[in-house]
C-alpha cells in the first residue's frame, strides 16, 4: 500500500509499505479524509522533542475518517464508516490500524458530511469540560481560539456559561462570536492582562481555558484572568517539559489547575458525534480549506503559518492515491 512519510521536517515522500498487521480488538481502516490538529504541526516542523526522522510512515495525523476493511473486533463489521484514531498517529496511509476502543461508527446522517471529522477533536473538549464540572452560569475566558479553543467556546456556551474569547487573529474572534462568545478581545493574552489591570470595573472570570499551547507564557496569563478559587483548564498541547509558573499567584489565590488531554475511551467520541449530529450546520464552517494528498506539505504549511485567508480546520482528502507516486530507490 502507499503512504506518506515525513522524511525530514516539512518534507513528505510517498512510500510503498506493507499493510499493518492487526492485533486483538483492532480494525483495519481504508482512509477517507483527515483534518490537521495543532499537535501535528510541531512534528511536521521538527519542534517536537524526541523525534527522529524519517518518522514512521503515515505520521503525523490522528483525526481521521474511513471505512473498515478488516475487523478483529466483534463491535465492527467490514464496510462500517468510522471515525478511528490511527495506531501511532499513522493515518496518512491508504490503510491504517486502529484500536476498537478508539473507534466509533459514524452516525448515518453524518457519513457523507465533512463535519464527521470534528468528532475526534470535539471529544477531547467534551472530556476536558467534564473535568470542570457544572459550568452553568459561570464566566469562562478561552485563551487561544484555534479549533480546540473554538469548540471549547461553543460547548461552554451550550453548557450555559458566559464566554469571552481571546486571540490576536481577528477571524478567529469572529468565529468565536459566531459560536456563542459574548465578547472577544483581539489581542495576545499578556496585553489583555495589562489592559484589565487598569480597568476598575472588570471582574475576573470563574474559569479560564488555556487552549493556545506550544509556548510557556499564556498559562500564567490565565492565572491573572480568574478570580479567587477560580479554575484554569490547561488544554493547549505543551512543547516544553518544564513551565515557569507564578506560584505565588497560584498559591495565594487558592486556584485550581486542571490538565486534560486524550479521552480515555470511545464513549467521548460517541457523545461528540451526538452533539455534531444535532448541530452539524452550526459547526461545519470550521473546516475552511481542502487539499489532495499530493498537496499534503502545503496543507501542513498553511496550518503552521496561518497565512492568507486564515485557516481554521484544514482537510486532506485521502480517498484517491493515484496521484501519489512512491519514489524508486
Amino acid at each position: 500500500m502507499k503512504a506518506l512519510q515525513l522524511v525530514k521536517p516539512r518534507q513528505f515522500q510517498a512510500v510503498e509499505i506493507a499493510r499493518p498487521e492487526l492485533g486483538e480488538d483492532q480494525v483495519l481502516v481504508r482512509l477517507g479524509r483527515v483534518v490537521l490538529c495543532g499537535s501535528d504541526i510541531p512534528k511536521f516542523t521538527g519542534m517536537w522533542r524526541g523525534l527522529n526522522y524519517p518518522l514512521p510512515a503515515g505520521m503525523p495525523i490522528h483525526e481521521c475518517t474511513g471505512t473498515v476493511v478488516e475487523s478483529h473486533s466483534p463491535r465492527f463489521d467490514v464496510g462500517d464508516a468510522v471515525v478511528a484514531v490511527p495506531r501511532g498517529d499513522q493515518g496518512l496511509a491508504e490503510y491504517y490500524a486502529a484500536d476498537a476502543s478508539r473507534t466509533i461508527r459514524i452516525p448515518e446522517p453524518l457519513i457523507q458530511s465533512e463535519a464527521s471529522l470534528l468528532i475526534q477533536p470535539l471529544s477531547t473538549v467534551v472530556y476536558a469540560l467534564d473535568r470542570l464540572g457544572d459550568v452553568a452560569g459561570c464566566t469562562a475566558i478561552v485563551v487561544g481560539l484555534g479549533p480546540i479553543g473554538l469548540l471549547a467556546t461553543w460547548l461552554l456556551r451550550e453548557y450555559g456559561a458566559r464566554v469571552v474569547g481571546v486571540d490576536p487573529i481577528g477571524c478567529r474572534c469572529e468565529a468565536a462570536q459566531r459560536l456563542g462568545a459574548g465578547k472577544t478581545f483581539e489581542v495576545h493574552s499578556d496585553r489583555l492582562v495589562s489592559q484589565l489591570a487598569q480597568d476598575s470595573t472588570w471582574e475576573p472570570a470563574d474559569i479560564c481555558v488555556e487552549a493556545a499551547g506550544q509556548q510557556t507564557r499564556t498559562i500564567n496569563d490565565c492565572l491573572y484572568l480568574v478570580k479567587h478559587w477560580g479554575r484554569v483548564l490547561a488544554l493547549g498541547i505543551p512543547l516544553d517539559p518544564v513551565y515557569p509558573i507564578d506560584n505565588t499567584r497560584f498559591f495565594r489565590r487558592n486556584l485550581h489547575l486542571i490538565a486534560s488531554v486524550t479521552p480515555p475511551d470511545e464513549t467521548f467520541m460517541v457523545r461528540a458525534a451526538d452533539l455534531i449530529g444535532q448541530h452539524e450546520q452550526e459547526l461545519a464552517f470550521l473546516i475552511t480549506h481542502r487539499f489532495g494528498l499530493d498537496k499534503a506539505a502545503e496543507a501542513y504549511t498553511l496550518y503552521e503559518t496561518r497565512a492568507g485567508d486564515r485557516p481554521l480546520k484544514v482537510l486532506i482528502d485521502g480517498t484517491d492515491w493515484r496521484s501519489v507516486t512512491p519514489s524508486v530507490s
